[in-house]
């Protein structure tokens, strides 16, 4: 069986392919239930095989239950780039149990220097930006990190963009989000729609992470670009995953 740690639209880009070319039965598994959401559409092209989803965070027992029980010999690890501890917790079972560990992680985007500023960690882009007053900034960073960033609005305007989920809105009142500060939309965003953010909050600072150049980020940066503003970037983790792709069709030429 092959299981597939999701978190990404490459991950439903993946799962489609293996489908298309392996007959093993399948486990996609994401930490949310929005992401399991997504994928209710593949429980219907099994073509005979066993398809298992799966919306929950898994810890290392069970992980190594699950890859035991279902007798799992390939692990696709396609999580966010950002997610750390999904990712070391599967090469340290996946690597007890002599089970094959793969990656897939989205190619690099080409930042430039022209505008934007790198920090290694949330502590040191929370102090520069402690530095700013009455600044207008704009967190992309998702719903995940808005108790974090939430100090970054002491003396600045802080907007945050968020999935339009009853669970993200909620989160965001509960740190003390006001409505006028949240902004709820599905991504990818395209150039046109982040130019017009920018230019209707009188944004100065845009936040993001180096998540890679799906998924909207190359629009985002060029977006910020074209309007002076600033991009802070929270570099992306180092993790040595050993055999890593960054293209999808190397992947499934490779292992499949």
């Amino acid at each position: 069986m092959i299981w597939i740690i999701g978190g990404t639209k490459d991950s439903r880009d993946i799962m489609e392919k293996v489908i298309a070319v392996s007959k093993e039965g399948i486990i996609i598994s994401t930490a949310t239930k929005y992401g399991g959401e997504l994928l209710k559409e593949y429980k219907n092209a099994n073509n005979g095989r066993e398809i298992i989803i799966m919306s929950e965070k898994l810890d290392e027992s069970e992980i190594e239950s699950l890859i035991k029980e279902k007798g799992v010999n390939l692990v696709i690890d396609a999580s966010h780039p950002y997610a750390q501890n999904i990712s070391k917790i599967a090469i340290d079972v996946t690597g007890r149990m002599s089970v094959r560990y793969i990656r897939f992680e989205r190619k690099m985007l080409n930042y430039g220097n022209e505008n934007t500023r790198r920090f290694s960690t949330m502590g040191e882009m929370k102090k520069f930006v402690k530095g700013l007053k009455n600044r207008n900034i704009l967190s992309t960073l998702g719903s995940n990190n808005l108790e974090e960033i939430k100090e970054m609005g002491e003396k600045n305007n802080l907007y945050i963009r968020i999935l339009p989920t009853t669970s993200s809105i909620q989160r965001a009142e509960e740190l003390g989000y006001l409505p006028s500060k949240i902004i709820g939309i599905q991504g990818p965003v395209d150039k046109m729609l982040n130019k017009a953010m920018i230019k209707s909050y009188k944004i100065d600072y845009l936040i993001t992470k180096e998540s890679g150049a799906a998924g909207g980020e190359l629009e985002k940066i060029e977006a910020c670009r074209e309007e002076g503003v600033t991009v802070l970037i929270l570099t992306r983790p180092y993790i040595n995953y050993g055999i890593v792709y960054n293209e999808i069709e190397d992947l499934i030429k490779n292992e499949f």
